[in-house]
C-alpha cells in the first residue's frame, strides 16, 4: 500500500522521532511510505537519508495560541487566513498525492487537519495520530472549536492514539470503534539490547555525583523550573549532585532559569546542554530522569530513559502514570511542587543499588512493550483494516 504521512514542522522532536521510528518499522512490511512537510529543517535530512520520498508544502495548522497578543477580530482573521492558505494549497497537493498513487493519507499530528480535507476532497481512506492533548500541554486551541474536531476525528477511518489518557481526552467516555491505543516504539529490539550492555557500572562509587536529567522543549509545561527548585533543596543536604538539562525551545525562560539556578546558589550543579541529536547521549550520563510535565500524551523521554536502564522519577498524571509502575520501575511524586519531586530525588541518592534496580526492571518493560518492531507491526495491523476496507 501507499501510504502519505502528514508532519507539521521539521525539527526532531518527540512526534518526528516516532514518525521516523514508524517508517522503519514498516520497511518490514509492505507499505512505500511517502511524507509531507511544511518546511526544509531537519526531518528533511533524515527523510534523504532513508531515501523516503518527501514533498515540502507549507501547510499551516488549525492551532493558535490564546496568549497571542490581538482583539478577537484578528484572532478571527488569523484563523481564516491559515484555512485559506490551506486551500490555496489544494491544487499543489492533490497532484503530488495523485503523482504517488496514495491510498492512505495519515495525519501524524492533532494539530493540522490539512490531510483530513484532503482525504474528503479525494475520497481517500485516513488515519489521524493522536500524539498531543493540544491544550493542557502546549496551551494551543482549535482555531473552530473542539467538537469540529471530535467530528473530524470520528469520520475518519481509524485514529490512533499514543495513551489512554490521550485517548479519554477526545473522546471521553464515547466508545469509538476506530480507535486504537497504540504507544510509540522508540528503539529496536537489537538496541535494546546494546543499551543494556552500556548501563552502568556496579556497584555505584559513593564518591561520584549522583547525576538527574530533564530531556525535552526548555518551555514552562515540561517543568524544568520544579527541577532546579529541587536541585536547590538536596543541594543544601547533599554536595555529589547535578542536574542535566536537555532541549532548546524559549530563549527568555531559558534565560530564566538559569538566572534562577545563580539566585538558588546551584550555578555549578546545573547544566544546560541544548539541543542535541541524541538523547541517548543524556541518558547515559544520568544515573535517573526526571519526567515532570503536568501533561504529557506518552512520555517518549520517559520510555527511552527506561531503555538505557534509568529509573525515572514522574509527575503523576496522565501519560506518565501509564508508564511508569511506583516503586517498581520508577517513582511517580503527586504535587506540582518542589518538595515532593526532592523527597523522591533524595530517596535515589540515598539508596543508589536500589534505583540501580528500578532501572533494571525499567530496561525489561520498555524493551518487551516499546519496541519499534511492536509499534510497527500494531499501527500496520491498522493500515491494513482500513486498506482491505476500501
Amino acid at each position: 500500500m501507499n501510504v502519505v504521512f502528514f508532519s507539521h514542522y521539521t525539527e526532531l522532536y518527540g512526534a518526528n522521532r516516532s514518525l521516523l521510528n514508524l517508517i522503519d518499522g514498516l520497511k518490514n512490511y509492505s507499505v512505500n511510505c511517502y511524507v509531507i512537510i511544511p518546511k526544509k529543517g531537519a526531518m528533511m535530512q533524515s527523510l534523504k537519508s532513508r531515501n523516503i520520498p518527501f514533498a515540502i508544502i507549507p501547510f499551516e495548522c488549525w492551532i493558535d495560541w490564546p496568549k497571542r497578543s490581538g482583539n478577537s477580530l484578528k484572532k478571527n482573521y488569523r484563523k481564516i487566513q491559515r484555512l485559506s492558505n490551506n486551500i490555496k494549497l489544494l491544487p499543489k497537493l492533490v497532484k503530488t498525492i495523485n503523482e504517488w498513487n496514495i491510498e492512505i493519507i495519515y495525519t501524524n499530528s492533532t494539530v493540522t487537519n490539512i490531510g483530513f480535507l484532503l482525504s474528503k476532497l479525494l475520497n481517500i481512506t485516513h488515519v489521524w495520530h493522536l500524539r498531543e492533548f493540544v491544550d493542557l500541554d502546549y496551551n494551543f486551541s482549535f482555531d473552530w472549536g473542539k467538537n469540529i474536531v471530535t467530528y473530524c476525528l470520528e469520520n475518519s477511518a481509524a485514529t490512533i492514539a499514543i495513551s489512554t489518557a490521550i485517548a479519554t481526552h477526545y473522546f471521553q467516555a464515547k466508545s469509538n470503534p476506530s480507535l486504537s491505543i497504540i504507544y510509540n516504539g522508540v528503539a529496536s529490539k537489537s538496541k535494546f539490547d546494546q543499551l543494556y550492555q552500556k548501563r552502568y557500572p556496579y556497584p555505584f562509587n559513593q564518591t561520584k555525583t549522583y547525576t538527574f536529567s530533564l530531556v525535552g522543549k526548555i518551555s514552562p509545561q515540561k517543568g524544568q523550573e520544579i527541577a532546579i527548585q529541587a536541585i536547590g533543596i538536596l543541594a543544601k543536604k547533599y554536595q555529589n549532585i547535578r542536574l542535566i538539562l536537555v532541549g532548546s525551545g524559549e530563549k527568555n525562560y531559558e534565560i530564566y532559569l538559569q538566572q534562577l539556578t545563580h539566585e538558588l546558589q546551584i550555578a555549578d550543579k546545573v547544566e544546560f546542554w541544548g539541543y542535541i541529536k541524541d538523547p541517548f547521549q543524556a541518558y547515559l550520563a544520568s544515573d535517573a530522569v526526571l519526567m515532570c510535565s503536568l501533561n504529557e500524551g506518552m512520555g517518549r523521554v520517559t520510555v527511552e530513559a527506561m531503555g538505557t536502564c534509568r529509573p525515572v522519577i514522574g509527575y503523576d498524571n496522565a501519560g506518565t502514570s501509564e508508564l511508569i509502575e511506583h516503586e517498581l520501575t520508577g517513582l511517580l511524586y503527586q504535587k506540582n511542587e518542589p518538595q515532593p519531586l526532592a523527597l523522591c530525588m533524595e530517596r535515589f541518592v540515598e539508596n543508589v543499588s536500589w534505583s540501580q534496580q528500578l532501572g533494571e526492571n525499567a530496561w525489561k518493560v520498555a524493551s518487551e512493550n516499546y519496541s519499534i518492531e511492536n509499534f510497527a507491526k500494531q499501527v500496520y495491523q491498522v493500515l491494513s483494516s482500513v486498506h482491505s476496507n476500501n
